[in-house]
């Protein structure tokens, strides 16, 4: 094992590919630095957008649709509803609330900006249960309250988790943004030339006269592939986690993340979320890098090798989304459990959403590329 990994670690290509990798990290903090500075902005063109929903400007004599407060209204000025009084005393609420949940996120005071935005949400739910026109600027509003409620219940500062900087809200922006295709490119350009490098430099001929058995020779190289894939994924997410906790503290592995499931939702903590989709990532680690030391026993050129493994795993996906038809079939076959992120967050009534038979999909799919292996390796019919 220790000559296999002298042997990995010495090639030039690996130690750069392994600097880009823990180099991104810096990249992607920068990267979510500039996007949380354009949050204000965004933060306060929203609720701009929710005051102008509601309240006409003064003097105006246009269409009434146009505005929450004239929406209520008949031609002739009065309540069209019985409940338009308590709506619009629900709506001239919300817009005196703006401001000062504007300011709360401005400077930073999280949990006052979660408590104003709390209850904001429930005064629009109210309004729509009233007979309310539906929102233009606001959607998901059920949603939004389970979370905003969940986070009130427990103190946790509110954030926007899809740019969290934080260290468990970071580790969560690379597990669902880029870590899935990353990995099959990675797994692609450290260990295409792992096996045909041997007879590329024709040093199957020195492996050939000594003692040990093929069987032992391969075994050691999928056991090395294997060690530097998964240690390498919990060391990138360490070394990730580490760094933005550093700067910008832990987060909370309570944060809950919202589950689709159909029409309805439910939530799970974050804890929970990293637990499966890491259980289903190191699956498709092993099944991809499987895969590729198989191809590269078969066909002995690394290039080849190469082209093969990438086009096995990426054509499928690209297939799934010109072809909408194939979504029957997709959560059968390994290929499209690189976007682990979607298995776990979009469920729907069918089983094969589930993560236990996704689960259990990846482990078969493991024991038939074993099984393939153990009839492959030479040494079974000399």
């Amino acid at each position: 094992m220790k000559f296999e990994w002298e042997k990995w670690i010495k090639n030039p290509k690996n130690i750069v590919l392994l600097l880009c990798i823990f180099l991104s990290i810096f990249i992607s903090l920068g990267t979510l630095y500039y996007e949380n500075q354009a949050q204000n902005k965004v933060v306060y063109d929203h609720l701009k957008a929710l005051n102008d929903e509601i309240s006409p400007p003064q003097n105006y004599v246009g269409p009434k649709d146009k505005y929450k407060e004239l929406q209520l209204l008949d031609d002739n000025g009065q309540f069209s509803s019985p409940n338009g009084k308590e709506m619009r005393k629900i709506l001239l609420k919300i817009v005196s609330m703006l401001d000062d949940e504007n300011i709360a996120h401005s400077h930073k005071r999280w949990l006052e900006k979660n408590k104003l935005q709390n209850e904001r949400l429930h005064l629009q739910q109210k309004y729509l249960d009233l007979g309310g026109e539906k929102w233009i600027n606001e959607t998901n509003i059920k949603e939004q309250l389970a979370i905003s409620t969940w986070l009130l219940n427990r103190k946790i500062p509110m954030q926007n988790i899809e740019i969290g900087q934080k260290g468990f809200y970071f580790v969560y922006f690379l597990l669902s943004h880029w870590m899935n295709y990353f990995i099959i490119i990675m797994i692609g350009l450290f260990f295409f030339d792992f096996i045909p490098s041997e007879y590329e430099r024709k040093n199957y001929l020195f492996l050939a006269v000594q003692p040990l058995k093929k069987s032992t020779i391969f075994l050691r190289k999928y056991m090395l592939t294997m060690i530097v894939l998964i240690g390498g994924m919990f060391g990138f997410l360490f070394v990730g986690f580490t760094v933005a906790s550093i700067f910008h503290g832990t987060g909370s592995l309570a944060y809950p993340m919202l589950i689709k499931q159909g029409t309805s939702f439910h939530l799970i903590p974050l804890g929970e979320y990293f637990l499966k989709t890491v259980s289903l990532q190191i699956l498709f680690m092993l099944f991809s890098s499987s895969l590729l030391l198989l191809l590269s026993k078969w066909l002995k050129s690394g290039l080849e090798v190469l082209g093969l493994y990438l086009a096995i795993m990426l054509i499928p996906n690209f297939l799934e989304k010109m072809i909408p038809s194939l979504n029957k079939v997709t959560a059968w076959l390994p290929f499209f459990y690189m976007n682990t992120n979607s298995k776990i967050l979009e469920v729907n009534n069918h089983f094969s959403s589930s993560f236990y038979f996704q689960f259990l999909i990846l482990v078969g799919w493991n024991l038939i590329l074993g099984i393939i292996w153990y009839w492959n390796l030479e040494d079974k019919h000399s």
